[in-house]
């Protein structure tokens, strides 16, 4: 078992389980942690922690919080929406940030993250992703669930890798004609409703440039519903890539609705 670097952790919460899930961690193995709460988010109960309620481009405040509860390490995880230049109200280093990744704002998502890490960085914090702390939310490769996967899907993967080298997303679902349907901004859930069918398979990949530590792709159990919801078969995942949210219950979920996850290199 690696050693863990227990020194204190900030996390720059976005909505869904797993911000929760690392600070319930960090109390129950006594790491002291901070939290960033962002304005656009509908967030759960948190567990409790010190915690900052504020706007991502307020971004002296969030490093004067950070510093001022002795952070080290720092987190990005959960879903957070990106807002539009024009509704940005930013602080006076919020102000310096953004003239130097405005650039990196227009150009997507990538290299957006990849800039925001640089500021981090800058600022004497080191970036860590959640599977550091949190390691059993990736699996190696293989068949998950008693029912596997019988459609080739090798050319599905690789479409899939082209799309998010594109940086334009990190699902597709391939069809049983053999045809494709591509993830929106709208995400994973929306496309399995929008265009899910029988017979369907979702293909979640990372993308070939994804910063890990800051942008992972999640399935979790609304993921296998929404699938067994619109007649699909399954999912198949990157190994030790795609985050599962709650793997044990998916993997019952989808057992018990004859549907397969499968995990596989890429």
């Amino acid at each position: 078992t690696k050693a863990i670097d227990t020194s204190p952790i900030g996390v720059l919460a976005g909505e869904g389980a797993l911000p929760p899930q690392l600070i319930q961690y960090c109390i129950d193995n006594n790491i002291p942690i901070a939290a960033v709460q962002f304005g656009m988010c509908n967030y759960e109960t948190f567990p409790s922690c010190p915690i900052l309620k504020t706007r991502i481009e307020r971004v002296g405040e969030i490093f004067s919080f950070l510093k001022k509860h002795n952070v080290q390490n720092v987190v990005m995880i959960g879903n957070l929406q990106r807002p539009s230049i024009k509704s940005l109200r930013p602080d006076m280093k919020g102000l310096k940030t953004l003239g130097r990744i405005t650039g990196a704002f227009m150009k997507g998502d990538d290299n957006l993250l990849r800039s925001l890490r640089t500021e981090i960085e800058n600022e004497g914090f080191t970036v860590r992703g959640i599977d550091y702390y949190l390691t059993d939310l990736v699996c190696d490769a293989g068949h998950l669930t008693t029912r596997h996967n019988t459609m080739n899907v090798s050319d599905a993967i690789q479409e899939a890798l082209r799309y998010g080298a594109d940086d334009r997303g990190q699902s597709l679902l391939v069809h049983d004609d053999g045809t494709y349907s591509y993830e929106t901004r709208d995400g994973t859930t929306a496309l399995i409703n929008n265009e899910g069918r029988e017979g369907s398979i979702l293909i979640k990949m990372v993308k070939p440039q994804q910063d890990l530590d800051l942008d992972r792709p999640t399935v979790g159990l609304k993921t296998i519903e929404a699938l067994s919801a619109n007649g699909c078969t399954g999912m198949v995942i990157q190994a030790n890539g795609v985050l599962m949210i709650d793997k044990h219950d998916m993997i019952a979920y989808a057992n018990d609705h004859h549907l397969f996850i499968e995990a596989v290199n890429a």
